[in-house]
C-alpha cells in the first residue's frame, strides 16, 4: 500500500504515513501535520485516502481544518492547494446538500456557496472553482447559472472535460425542463454535442460518460443508437446499472412476449449487481404486481422508497405500493399511499396514474370535490380519457348539476361511439327531463340501434 511522507521541520528526516494503516482519530495525523507545517497536497492525499476508505468524518475533520484562518495565515503564499481544499470540502457539501432532507439541504448549500467563494477570492479565475460552482447550481437546480459558470471555463478552455461534463448535463436537464417540444430537442441535440466533445476530448474517460450520449439519443428518438451507445457502457463496464435498466426498459417497451422477457431479465440482473437500485425495484414491483404477488410487491416498494430521496421514483413507488392495496380491497390505505406518491411530484404530468387512482378512492368515500380535481389532473395530460370523463360525469350527476353530466357523457360518446356505459348513464339522466331521448340512448346501452342525436353528432 502506498505511503506518504511528512517532512520533520529542522531536520532530513520524514514520518512515513501508509495510507491503509491511517488512525481512527483523525487528530493523530492532524497533529503531526500541524506540527510539521507539512505541504497542503500531503493534507489533501490524507484526506482523499479517508473518504475512499469510507471514513467520512475524518476526512470531513481534515479539510475543515485544513481551510481553517490558521492555514490562511502560514499558507497564504500556496494558492492552489488552499483552493484545492475549499473546492473539495465545497463539493463535499454540495454531495450533502443533494442527499439530505429539505431542512437540511439549505444548511449545505450555504457552506459550499462559502467554500466556494473563498476559493474566488484566493483566485478569482481558477477553472475548477467555477466548475464547483456549477455543480452546485445544477444540484440546486439553478440550470442557467450553472451554465453561466461552465461557460466561464469554456471560454478559456473549450476542451475542459469537466466543464464539457457540466454543460452538457445542464442542457439535457433543461431539455427536461422544457414545455415545447422542439425547444426540448434542441437543448437535448446542444448536451448530445457536448458529450461527444467531451470524449473526443478524453478518449479514455470512464464508461459512465457514454451514458450521457445513451440518454441523449434516446430523447432524440434515436432508439437504435441509444441502445449501441448502453450496449458500448455494458462492454466496458459489464456491472453499468444505468445502461443496464435503461436497456431493460427499452426492452419493455417493444410491448412483445421476447422483449418483455429479456427486459425482465436485465431488470433482474440489475436488482442482483444492486439491490437498492430504485428504477429496477419499481419495474420489478410493476410485474410482480400484475402476477398478483402483493407481498413482494410490497417488499420491492418499500425497499425502493428507503433507496431514494428522488420524487418521481418515490412516487412510482407509492404508486405501486397504493394499487397493491387497491386490488386487495383496502382502500383507506391505498388512498393513502396514493396521496403520497400525488405529493411527490410537482405536476401531473410527470406522472399522472396516481392522480386518476386517488380520484376513485376519493369518489368511493363521496369526497365529490377532491374526486373532480383529481380527474381533472387527468384530462390535463389526456383530454379525451373517457374514464376520467365518465366519473366526473358521475360526480356531476351525485352533485345535482345534471346539464353539466349529461354534456360530459356526451361528450364520451362521441369520442367513443361505443362505450356502452356512456349511452347507458346519459339514458337514465334524461328520462325524468326527455323520454323519448333517454329511450334511444338506453336502446344504444342495449346494442339495439345508435340513437339519433349520437348519429347526428358523430357525423360531424
Amino acid at each position: 500500500m502506498a505511503s506518504v511522507y511528512i517532512p520533520v521541520q529542522g531536520t532530513e528526516e520524514e514520518v512515513r504515513v501508509a495510507l491503509d494503516q491511517l488512525p481512527a482519530d483523525a487528530s493523530d495525523i492532524l497533529d503531526i501535520l500541524k506540527a510539521e507545517q507539512a505541504p497542503l497536497h500531503l493534507w489533501l492525499i490524507i484526506a482523499r485516502e479517508y473518504f475512499k476508505q469510507g471514513k467520512i468524518e475524518q476526512f470531513r475533520q481534515i479539510l475543515e481544518e485544513g481551510s481553517g484562518p490558521e492555514i490562511d495565515e502560514y499558507y497564504a503564499d500556496v494558492k492552489y492547494e488552499r483552493i484545492a481544499i475549499l473546492n473539495a470540502l465545497g463539493a463535499f457539501h454540495t454531495f450533502l446538500g443533494k442527499v439530505e432532507r429539505a431542512q437540511q439541504k439549505e444548511v449545505h448549500f450555504k457552506e459550499a456557496t462559502q467554500c466556494y467563494n473563498r476559493a474566488s477570492r484566493i483566485d478569482e479565475t481558477e477553472p475548477s472553482t467555477w466548475i464547483g460552482r456549477g455543480q452546485l447550481c445544477v444540484v440546486k437546480h439553478d440550470l442557467q447559472m450553472a451554465s453561466d459558470s461552465f461557460k466561464i471555463v469554456l471560454d478559456e478552455d473549450g476542451s475542459n472535460f469537466p466543464a464539457l461534463l457540466g454543460q452538457a448535463s445542464v442542457y439535457f436537464l433543461m431539455g427536461d425542463s422544457e414545455q415545447q417540444h422542439k425547444k426540448a430537442l434542441d437543448y437535448y441535440r446542444n448536451s448530445l454535442d457536448l458529450y461527444k466533445r467531451a470524449l473526443r476530448a478524453y478518449t479514455s474517460c470512464p464508461a459512465a460518460v457514454r451514458l450521457g450520449i445513451a440518454f441523449c439519443r434516446y430523447k432524440l428518438g434515436q432508439s437504435d443508437k441509444a441502445r449501441q451507445a448502453f450496449q458500448r457502457v455494458l462492454q466496458l463496464d459489464p456491472e453499468n446499472i444505468d445502461a443496464l435498466v435503461a436497456l431493460a426498459i427499452m426492452d419493455l417497451q417493444t410491448n412483445e412476449a421476447g422483449g418483455i422477457r429479456r427486459g425482465m431479465e436485465k431488470m433482474r440482473r440489475a436488482f442482483e449487481i444492486y439491490p437498492y437500485c430504485t428504477l429496477a425495484l419499481n419495474h420489478l414491483a410493476n410485474h410482480y404486481f400484475f402476477t398478483g404477488q402483493h407481498f413482494v410487491v410490497e417488499q420491492l416498494t418499500e425497499t425502493a422508497l428507503s433507496s431514494s430521496n428522488h420524487g418521481l421514483l418515490k412516487s412510482h413507488a407509492f404508486y405501486n405500493l397504493a394499487r397493491s392495496y387497491h386490488s386487495k380491497g383496502d382502500i383507506e390505505t391505498a388512498g393513502r399511499y396514493y396521496m403520497a406518491s400525488v405529493n411527490e411530484i410537482s405536476k401531473p404530468q410527470d406522472f399522472v396514474l396516481p392522480f386518476f387512482g386517488l380520484g376513485q378512492i376519493q369518489l368511493k368515500f363521496a369526497d365529490y370535490k377532491s374526486s373532480l380535481a383529481s380527474f381533472e389532473k387527468v384530462l390535463e395530460v389526456h383530454p379525451e380519457n373517457c374514464e376520467s370523463l365518465k366519473a366526473i360525469g358521475h360526480i356531476y350527476a351525485k352533485s345535482g348539476e345534471n346539464d353539466k353530466a349529461i354534456e360530459t357523457f356526451k361528450k364520451v360518446t362521441r369520442i367513443d361511439p361505443k362505450d356502452h356505459q356512456a349511452f347507458m348513464e346519459l339514458g337514465e339522466l334524461l328520462v325524468q327531463s326527455d323520454w323519448a331521448t333517454a329511450m334511444e340512448y338506453l336502446k344504444t346501452f342495449t346494442g339495439s340501434e345508435s340513437p339519433k342525436e349520437g348519429r347526428r353528432e358523430n357525423t360531424h
